[in-house]
């Protein structure tokens, strides 16, 4: 730790000089700190972690007096914490404060965990930060990670440290499959890891909600017709979705698509370069009866994806075409739809494999293979209902990681 702690006094300044960073500066450096000392004190990265938290605060009983800070090292989760707490105001047992986690300064953690005092402290996901594990352990705080999850990469950076991190490291570990827990058990010993179900899926609706037969879109995308849907695609992907669409255009020319771009900036690209191309191109905001059959509605209005998924023969989830993570579709998923999705899932690979090898989700690599997998699902469609039936199954049987996780705070408090 000695030329770790001597980095940061030459780090701050530089720090200093990002306007991310300067947002919360006087909690990142304790020139401001709320009261303490607390029960729990959760770190949450960012808003993905920020909504793990949530799900924790929201899951301990009420009927018991407990203070807990939640902190976050983002804008974005820090607004995410502030909803919480303020749903969590009618909880008179529940104190809960959300402050940015401070810098990660052996000084700044001395300090930070002197003035909370503690009882325990909960990380998630890849929290491990040593100025703070080092002075919890200092400190004689125990430390549990929850929904731990470790790449192939992380641990390969983790492995040559692997002595410094087992004697500073999580009392417990909760991680979340096979392949994390076994690095995690490499990394700090298998008596401190246990294996947990993914919170994820404790925020995953199992039903959609039901479209109100008034609905606006039930007039442009009317029941019956056949609908395919091109949601959030990104700008990397337009090259193999205009390939795509000119595909369908040929081999389905009674089809009409309903384009979403994933950023409302790439609207006047759509429309410049289907016209050039001779797609027939409407906006939907230009719409207040069902287009021909065969027309491409390219969305300029915001919040109708989910309701445009309910009334769908197919769909396709962008941002899976290219190294972009991938978008969500679970989405089209609980609307009854087997979702068309590129190789590039990286930020949903917490499903599971599985749910492409079940059937409920068809992976493509290319335009190509994307336009051939669409054409059979309008050709041979599932019904919505088994599809939803399935997919609700497949949550369900991986939801309860929030329970487990409060389970083991408590234990630990």
């Amino acid at each position: 730790m000695g030329m770790y702690s001597l980095l940061w006094p030459a780090a701050l300044p530089a720090l200093a000089l990002s306007s991310r960073l300067r947002e919360g500066w006087r909690e990142r450096t304790l020139s401001k700190v709320h009261s303490g000392p607390v029960d729990i004190w959760i770190q949450a990265a960012s808003a993905g972690e920020a909504f793990l938290a949530r799900e924790i605060l929201l899951s301990l009983p009420s009927d018991t007096p407990l203070r807990v800070l939640v902190t976050s090292g983002t804008t974005q989760g820090m607004d995410i914490l502030s909803r919480t707490c303020e749903e969590l105001k009618p909880q008179k047992l529940l104190d809960v404060e959300h402050a940015y986690f401070p810098f990660d300064a052996p000084f700044l953690m001395k300090k930070a965990l002197r003035h909370y005092a503690p009882r325990l402290v909960v990380t998630l996901e890849t929290e491990l930060w040593p100025g703070f594990l080092a002075e919890a352990k200092k400190q004689n705080i125990p430390v549990l990670l929850i929904n731990g999850r470790m790449s192939a990469g992380s641990f390969a950076g983790y492995v040559g440290i692997q002595d410094f991190l087992r004697d500073i490291g999580p009392k417990k570990i909760l991680a979340l499959n096979g392949k994390s827990t076994q690095r995690y058990a490499v990394l700090f010993g298998h008596e401190r890891v246990e294996t947990m179900q993914n919170i994820k899926f404790d925020r995953c609706p199992t039903e959609a909600p039901v479209l109100p037969e008034d609905h606006p879109l039930s007039r442009l995308l009317g029941v019956g017709d056949e609908v395919l849907v091109l949601g959030s695609v990104r700008k990397e992907e337009e090259p193999d979705i205009l390939e795509t669409l000119q595909i369908l255009h040929r081999e389905r020319p009674k089809t009409t698509i309903a384009l979403f771009p994933r950023h409302m900036t790439r609207l006047d690209f759509w429309s410049k370069v289907l016209y050039e191309t001779g797609l027939p191109v409407v906006l939907r905001s230009q719409l207040t009866t069902a287009p021909a059959p065969g027309t491409i509605i390219l969305w300029d209005a915001f919040g109708e994806l989910g309701a445009a998924y309910s009334l769908a023969s197919a769909a396709f989830v962008g941002g899976s075409l290219k190294p972009l993570g991938g978008q969500n579709f679970l989405e089209p998923l609980i609307h009854g739809l087997v979702p068309v999705i590129g190789p590039h899932w990286k930020n949903f690979d917490w499903v599971g494999r599985e749910i492409v090898e079940s059937g409920l989700v068809c992976e493509v690599t290319d335009a190509r293979q994307l336009a051939r997998q669409v054409i059979v699902s309008l050709e041979n469609p599932q019904p919505k209902n088994a599809v939803q039936k399935r997919a609700a199954e497949y949550i369900s049987a991986r939801t309860g990681g929030t329970a487990q996780a409060v389970a083991c705070i408590l234990r630990h408090l």
